[in-house]
């Protein structure tokens, strides 16, 4: 019988089966950082390699080129943010990106990284950097080379890179964010840490890691993590990963001298979880149903692991019930929580950074990939520019590559351009939260009630169901009436820093 499917049916149909395989790739990926057997690497990233090359193929294929045409002169009046004008013109937008790469150098990068991640986890144990070295070398090399056909000579290489997780952004814009950025966070750093209490945390005990588990758990549940759809499990890097429409997988670490690293791990990763869960699934496998960008991704995450989980009312709802878990805490007040839980400190591990420093942490590392894309750093010298940018912007410098260079999985996985992401998250976190709490007439007294529904849903209805319907910063700005701007994070910065000097 013939083909009767519109070429809108079948680009798709086409698409939404290349989301199948992709969703595949994700699940090896998830088991890989959830218990995979060390003699089991390379034989994964063989299993990998066959599936990105597979992919590619898919995403290259030239009869997508031909619904393309024939969707785009089908109809000149489509909206070009309607969910059918939203598909073609993203689609549109990747093809013409995969096309300039090779087979050859997909299936290159997906084992390089596979076997880089398996490397980086061994390096980082043993504070090895030499044995991981060669690995990231080849990592460098080939993004460096993906880039260069991406740009064809016409912007520098790191924007080809970055574009990938941020669509629109320019290496030159964000660097000037940082700079403001950072001008107004050293003298607030400074400020913090000279009034910052030397008194003991509560955090410095023994938290029993079961019931870390329990806790952190419920607490997802509470603020609107759908566990019907999704699971939570332990990992060396916290992440979060969708493997289909009602699939979706966070992954945090717990530490027994450590209450706040595996509750904040889970806020920051449910974040993630419920923006994807917030996704209009009838379009699953499609842009409709795919994030704006990492940099919104990251805003979600942000808002409730900080503006929420590390805000006063928060821990007015939250605390009494964490006695429950943790008889220890039956004396602690609400004050003394949230006054150690955002101590400001000069610190070197970027995932259990203040609030305060945190972005001073990320602007390292946008600084020294940059270096890295634009063959100014080499790789063996990394651990050197690493400890001195760290001495320079935290008056800090690690003692162990396991605390410095090798702390992040970032670059084993090839993730080179997605630093900046963070940052950006921050600063989009703090926007939204401004107009959340504009719109719902105060989130603080819904939050100290442990109803979370109203801002989730406010998240739904202005973020999660738009999908990549519109360019990251056009949908900050369509949220919150306001163009991207960092007053709204500094201001937010600088209460926490008063409310700590004035605690201390």
């Amino acid at each position: 019988m013939p083909n009767t499917n519109s070429p809108l049916d079948e680009l798709l149909e086409h698409t939404r089966e290349t989301a199948l395989l992709e969703s595949t790739m994700a699940l090896l990926e998830w088991d890989e950082h959830t218990g995979l057997p060390e003699q089991a690497s390379e034989y994964r990233a063989q299993q990998l390699m066959l599936l990105s090359g597979l992919v590619h193929q898919r995403r290259t294929d030239p009869r997508m080129r031909e619904w393309l045409d024939d969707c785009e002169s089908s109809d000149k009046s489509r909206d070009p943010n309607s969910p059918v004008g939203t598909c073609i013109r993203c689609i549109r937008r990747d093809y013409e990106r995969h096309v300039r790469l090779p087979e050859s150098l997909v299936k290159e990068i997906a084992h390089a990284t596979s076997m880089g991640q398996q490397a980086w986890v061994k390096a980082k144990r043993e504070n090895d950097f030499a044995s991981f070295a060669p690995r990231l070398h080849d990592i460098v090399r080939l993004r460096r080379e993906e880039a260069a056909l991406l740009t064809d000579g016409k912007a520098p290489l790191y924007d080809a890179l970055l574009d990938q997780y941020e669509e629109g952004a320019e290496s030159g814009t964000v660097r000037k964010v940082f700079e403001d950025l950072r001008e107004a966070l050293v003298p607030l750093i400074q400020s913090a840490v000279q009034g910052s209490s030397s008194h003991p945390s509560f955090q410095d005990g023994d938290f029993d890691v079961d019931s870390q588990r329990e806790f952190s758990r419920w607490v997802a549940e509470k603020i609107g993590f759908d566990f019907s759809r999704g699971r939570l499990d332990e990992t060396e890097h916290p992440f979060c990963t969708t493997l289909g429409p009602h699939d979706h997988r966070i992954l945090t670490r717990y530490h027994p001298d450590s209450f706040s690293s595996g509750l904040l791990g889970v806020l920051h990763e449910a974040g993630h979880g419920m923006y994807e869960q917030g996704f209009d699934m009838d379009w699953f496998g499609t842009p409709v149903a795919s994030a704006a960008s990492l940099g919104v991704h990251e805003s979600q995450s942000r808002l409730w692991e900080n503006l929420v989980g590390l805000s006063e009312p928060f821990w007015e709802w939250c605390l009494p019930s964490a006695r429950k878990w943790f008889p220890q805490l039956n004396s602690l007040s609400v004050d003394r929580a949230v006054t150690d839980l955002n101590r400001v400190r000069r610190s070197l591990i970027r995932i259990e950074a203040d609030e305060v420093t945190y972005n001073l942490h990320i602007l390292i590392r946008f600084e020294l990939e940059l270096e890295l894309i634009e063959n100014r750093l080499e790789v063996q010298d990394l651990p050197v520019a690493w400890g001195d940018k760290y001495q320079a912007y935290l008056g800090i410098r690690p003692g162990t590559d396991t605390e410095g260079v090798l702390q992040d999985v970032h670059w084993s996985a090839g993730l080179i351009g997605y630093f900046p992401t963070y940052t950006l998250g921050n600063i989009y976190s703090a926007q939204l939260f401004e107009a959340a709490d504009r719109d719902l007439g105060g989130v603080d007294a819904l939050v100290r009630q442990g109803e979370f529904a109203p801002l989730l849903e406010w998240l739904r209805k202005h973020i999660h169901g738009y999908g990549r319907r519109y360019e990251p910063m056009a949908l900050i700005e369509r949220a919150t009436g306001q163009p991207i701007s960092s007053v709204p994070l500094v201001k937010h910065l600088q209460r926490k820093v008063e409310r700590q000097i004035r605690s201390n």
